[in-house]
């Protein structure tokens, strides 16, 4: 691969907008991202408000939120409601998005500045001199620029390989995930069922499907 000004590992969110921040100061920049192909998995699901006001400051909030589905009341607890409308926003809500649909409106905006995204591009190792940093690949590519970025989540290869920790911990819980579609679902947009036992969130994503959360405090 041709060198570069900035490198960025991991095409989530987070390096496909710096990526496209980068690219917008005339800045050259690639993203790797091991992943062969576009994800199409909900991962994280919410959109905050101040998430899309920084997105509208680039005009991509209109693209997302017809993608989305909006939530304007929120109940963290029987009995308790937060209305989110009395926001001071041009986004009252948070928006209830796939991360998928995130990363391919940031992609394609990415591609459109001229950002150069290799998939199937997974790091195996870094190098630096004085003036450069080489990365490495699993299948023996490899490419240089000036800074590298690791974006690439909790499990990041860079952090691992420059031997900086995970600053934080883990919660000592049991929570399953799933997307399902409901026949029949409810008229509520979020919902949520709560006891001693655990919790269940039920969290829209339009067209009937649904990521359901459910927590069983009985095994931490």
């Amino acid at each position: 691969m041709k060198p570069t000004d900035v490198i960025v590992v991991g095409a989530g969110p987070t390096g496909l907008m710096l990526a496209c921040e980068l690219a917008l100061r005339g800045v050259r920049c690639r993203v790797l991202e091991r992943r062969v192909e576009q994800p199409n998995v909900t991962r994280a699901f919410a959109v905050h408000a101040r998430t899309l006001e920084l997105l509208d400051a680039r005009g991509l909030a209109d693209e997302l939120v017809p993608r989305g589905v909006p939530v304007r009341e929120v109940r963290p607890a029987p009995g308790a409601v937060i209305d989110l409308r009395g926001l001071d926003t041009r986004y009252p809500m948070i928006l209830i998005a796939p991360q998928s649909a995130t990363e391919h409106l940031l992609e394609r905006r990415a591609r459109e500045l001229g950002v150069e995204i290799v998939r199937g591009a997974e790091v195996a190792g870094l190098r630096q001199d004085e003036a450069r940093v080489q990365v490495d690949l699993t299948d023996g590519r490899g490419g240089s620029a000036n800074y590298v970025v690791g974006t690439d989540g909790a499990h990041s290869t860079v952090r691992d390989l420059l031997g900086v920790d995970f600053v934080g911990g883990r919660y000592e819980t049991h929570i399953m995930l799933a997307d399902v579609r409901l026949a029949d679902p409810p008229e509520d947009a979020m919902f949520a069922a709560n006891s001693d036992a655990g919790a269940v969130i039920v969290v829209p994503f339009g067209d009937g499907w649904f990521r359901a959360i459910a927590w069983d405090r009985l095994r931490e």
